[in-house]
Order: structure tokens, then sequence, then C-alpha cells
């Protein structure tokens, strides 16, 4: 396995992606090719929650070079099925996929699914037809997956409604690890570019500090990608369930040992994890024994709440009532913080004693807040 490392910023990003391409060779003259961003919703790219647009418009031109057929889509979030096209404006992805832009939800595709939980999903058409399926995930963190990157970008295959129906199958953080491996089996990318240059850590996916990197790093296995990616983050590859169950399934290398790395592979100082995760000796066996009992949950900030009904309507359990405003009924609450990735306006916090426990510990980390703008790699 091999995962290079380079240098980038997203002022001056084409040449890294080049070095990448041809380091990486496929036969893309003449090839339909399927370039999948992280496209959680409708955040601006300065946000770092989306793929940044330097590096999709880079691949775009770089690709059509070689000859390559484009296509450019991603099914956002969980109600993204229909605000696909709004989803890729907000976040200036529409304009850099020059012309590529293909809103995938709308050719959906049931397939058999190895797994222990449904027997067949709803997945893009796209995904399935592709000749070549490059991924462009985010270098982030997130609350209920530990990290989220070139594998659990591939959840984005998934059509529509089926997203909150998994999460409601799978409750856990190691069932929900299992069936997000189920879903990359279906089709591992052929490419995976992380977009590094600004990441995300804290409580990720969508509310987490933004951190200058300054990486791009890419495989031709995500797994092993990935586990490069928990390295920097100043984690354990094998201590993430997701990748320790792809491993397990024969998917990938996440032996720092066993995989050649080119390039500086160095770890981020001050990186923080998600609060809702304990680490050390004990973590393991808090999170699988104590969590369920005192387990961290949302709860909403009346002040940043804009009553845009997202966290209501996305909640695959229906544990959200309305009520001028949002209301958590914690009996049917999965712990999933769908809500809180999907809050375009941060209303969604996390409370719980695991998440109080968490931020005593986090707190000797460098300071930072939310969502503080990088150190200088403008966005």
């Amino acid at each position: 396995m091999r995962v290079m490392i380079r240098n980038a910023r997203y002022d001056d990003v084409a040449g890294p992606v080049e070095e990448i391409l041809e380091a990486f060779p496929k036969a893309w003259k003449g090839a339909s090719v399927l370039v999948k961003p992280n496209v959680l919703g409708p955040w601006t790219a300065d946000a770092g929650v989306t793929t940044h647009p330097s590096v999709i418009g880079a691949l775009v031109r770089s690709l059509r070079a070689r000859g390559a057929r484009v296509m450019v889509g991603d099914n956002p979030g969980l109600r993204g099925y229909a605000e696909n096209e709004r989803s890729f404006r907000a976040c200036g992805l529409l304009a850099a996929a020059d012309g590529a832009y293909v809103n995938i939800g709308r050719n959906p595709a049931r397939v058999k699914i190895n797994s222990t939980f449904v027997d067949e999903i709803a997945v893009s058409g796209e995904i399935l037809d592709c000749d070549l399926l490059v991924s462009v995930p985010k270098f982030k963190t997130h609350a209920l997956t530990m990290i989220t990157g070139a594998v659990k970008n591939t959840y984005g295959y998934i059509v529509g409604t089926e997203k909150a129906l998994l999460h409601s199958l799978a409750v856990t953080l190691r069932r929900f690890s299992e069936i997000v491996v189920d879903v990359y089996a279906l089709r591992p990318p052929d490419l995976s570019i992380m977009d590094g240059v600004v990441c995300m850590d804290g409580n990720g996916p969508s509310g987490g500090r933004l951190l200058d990197a300054g990486k791009i790093i890419a495989s031709d296995n995500a797994v092993s990608l990935d586990a490069v990616m928990a390295h920097m983050m100043g984690v354990r590859p094998e201590s993430v369930p997701m990748l320790a169950v792809a491993h397990r399934r024969g998917l990938g290398e996440i032996d720092l040992a066993k995989i050649a790395v080119d390039g500086p592979l160095e770890a981020i100082p001050g990186f923080r994890m998600p609060r809702t995760f304990i680490g050390g000796l004990v973590g393991p066996f808090i999170h699988r024994f104590v969590f369920p009992f005192l387990r961290t949950t949302p709860r909403f900030n009346p002040d940043r709440c804009t009553r845009c009904k997202v966290c209501y309507e996305i909640c695959p359990v229906k544990a959200i009532s309305w009520d001028d405003g949002p209301v958590l009924d914690r009996r049917k609450c999965i712990s999933c913080f769908c809500c809180m990735e999907s809050c375009r306006f941060r209303a969604v916090e996390l409370t719980g004693l695991i998440y109080k426990v968490r931020d005593r510990i986090a707190a000797k980390d460098a300071p930072g807040g939310p969502a503080s703008p990088p150190a200088g790699n403008g966005t």
C-alpha cells in the first residue's frame, strides 16, 4: 500500500494534484470518471466542512487534459436529496466543476449488499456505472465515527432517506462502523485524494475547529489513506472501529509499518479528537460498557437556532419534535449526531457526563473554539 503526502495551498494546488495523478496512473483517456467530493450540505467553502472548490477545479482540469469524461457529484447530507444543486452552489463546487456537475441523486439503483443489517440499498447509478471513481474527501473528525475521511466519504453513495434508515438500524459506534464498511465495499474508489489543506478537529464533521495543516494526501487504497490521516490526528489507526473492521475484512492495511508513505508524515500539534470520545487504556472500556448509560446527547441553543427545521426533518429515529423550536426525546435519541452535523448555524451542541469528562481531559490542549479561522492558508 502506498500513501502520498504533499504540501499544498488552496491558491497553488494544481501542482500537487498533477503529481498525484502521475504517481497513481489510471486508464483515464476516454474513461467516464466520477469525482466524488465530500458535500455535507450547503456550507460555504471557507467553513471548512466540504471539499474545497480549488481542489475539485484542479482535478477536473487535470483529468480532462488526460482525455477523461468527467462527472462531479455527491449525495449531500440526509436531506440533500432535493437540495443537491443548492449545496454544490453554496460551497463553490458547482462553479469548480465547470459544467461537469451531475445530480447523482436523480439516478438511484437498488443493489444487493453484503451486510447483516439490510439485504439491499439504493445507491447512485453513476457510482456503479462509471469507469473510474475518484473520491475527494475532507480531513475531519466525526462525533460518531471518530474520523471522517476516505472510507466514510463513500457513505455518500447512498441516495435519499436510506442513510437515515441505516443510522436507525446500526445505533452504536461499532455497528455503524460495520455498515459504513459494508457500503464502502460496494465500490472502493480507484483513487482517493484528501483535502487536508485546512482540516477540522474537535466536534466534526461540521462543528469543529479549523486548522491549517497544508497537506494533500492520496492513495489508491482509502483504508490506508485513513490510517495515515488517523496517525496525523494523533490516533492509533487500529483504535478507530471503522478502520479495524475494514482491515479485518482485507480491504486495506492500517499498520503504518506496512504502508509506504511518500512525503512528510507528521502528527498535527494540538490536534483534538471529538469530545464524545475518551482515549487511552480506559477509553474502550468506557465506550463499550459505560457510554450507553452516560452517553452524549445533543441540545439546542435557542440563541443560535433559526427555526429552519433541518434537525427535525433529518433525525433518523424521529427523536426530535417541534414546539416553536426543536425538542429532543432522550429516550429515542441514538446519539448519531446527524442533527449536529447538518446544522449550518451551529445551534446543536453536545451535553452529557462523557462529554464533560472528555472536555476536562481536553482542557490541556491548545485553546481555540469551534470554527476558529485557519492560520492563513486563505480559503
